[in-house]
């Protein structure tokens, strides 16, 4: 429909040339762009090939009755301001043209002025209809973003809050001490609820020969990991080991998944390999598998990376004392304080 400021566009129909002439001169006084037409057919024409603000339709006409051109017209687009016009006035046909969304039903015969007044009013409430359609439309679009919103904090609140509770959980199990194996355990079941991942692994870095040899597994067979050994010159873990970087896919079909025999074995579809560094050194390996959540994220990396440090102390004690004194269990003092970390 025609902007307020834009020239609004009439369409008047009837077979008297007397009727077409003042309703033309009426309209264009008013400011209205007019076309005139005597018939129904030309009136269709010029509706197929131009859109129309406002119509005024006479009812009787020598081809199609105002009626039917009314209809035809709706089927053309409905966004018209359609005003019948007719000397012969009845119920039945009143009915009809109302059914069939007349905005007004004008009786030969009419003043100029009734005929402007109804056109202008016709537009300026079809104008407000659709400046409130376009309205409603942009407040449920802020609604749907609103909520869209709203889900999203919430969903960050629920994984914040895991995450806490992955963390207090933790100190809580160190705290009430273990060995070595006891504790590097619940690091990495802490670290597959912080990653959402569905199974993990943990792996020590050899020097002779250089590769990386598994220790524990969660929700792992342990013959597929524990004793393992893996080339730091091959695969997704040992690239981790050797470079000190953290490696993360999430494509099952990339070449650093398709193409790595251990985790082809395992049949894991994605991975987040977090190097275990101290002391200035990479003593091994973190390895979450196959995320709950559809990829791991470089924010889950990140809060994996708080844990690398503490597994790192405790693995690299654990293969010190395997080649030193194994019988023998971690002091206090090998740990550092979840503060330092949280």
């Amino acid at each position: 429909m025609a902007a307020a400021e834009d020239t609004a566009s009439v369409i008047v129909v009837d077979d008297d040339p007397r009727i077409r002439a003042a309703c033309e001169d009426a309209l264009t006084r008013a400011g209205f762009e007019v076309t005139v037409v005597s018939n129904g057919t030309e009136a269709i024409a010029a509706r197929e090939q131009r859109r129309f603000d406002a119509a005024v339709f006479d009812i009787v006409l020598p081809d199609i009755d105002g009626v039917e051109l009314l209809r035809r017209s709706r089927e053309i687009s409905g966004e018209i301001v359609v005003v019948l016009m007719t000397g012969f006035a009845s119920l039945d046909t009143a009915m009809e043209a109302v059914r069939l969304g007349a905005y007004e039903y004008l009786r030969k015969p009419f003043g100029a002025w009734d005929l402007v007044r109804v056109i202008r009013r016709g537009i300026e409430s079809t104008r407000l209809k659709d400046q409130n359609t376009a309205l409603l439309a942009e407040l449920q679009r802020a609604n749907a973003e609103r909520v869209e919103n709203h889900e999203r904090l919430a969903e960050k609140a629920r994984s914040a809050s895991e995450d806490i509770t992955a963390f207090v959980e933790l100190g809580q199990r160190m705290g009430e001490g273990g060995d070595l194996e006891e504790t590097l355990s619940t690091i990495l079941s802490a670290g597959a609820q912080i990653a959402r991942a569905r199974s993990g692994a943990i792996y020590a870095s050899e020097s002779d020969p250089p590769c990386l040899r598994g220790l524990i597994a969660q929700n792992l067979p342990e013959r597929y990991i524990c004793g393992v050994e893996l080339p730091l010159s091959e695969g997704l873990l040992g690239r981790a080991a050797s470079t000190g970087d953290p490696q993360m896919e999430n494509d099952l079909l990339a070449e650093a998944i398709a193409g790595d025999r251990h985790l082809g074995y395992l049949g894991v579809q994605s991975v987040l390999a977090c190097p275990l560094r101290w002391d200035g050194a990479v003593h091994g390996v973190m390895a979450l598998f196959d995320s709950t959540e559809g990829g791991f994220s470089e924010e889950r990396l990140h809060l994996l990376q708080l844990l690398s440090g503490q597994a790192a102390r405790i693995v690299a004690t654990m293969e010190r004392r395997r080649r030193e004194q194994p019988s023998q269990t971690v002091g206090p003092e090998e740990f550092v304080d979840l503060a330092d970390f949280l």
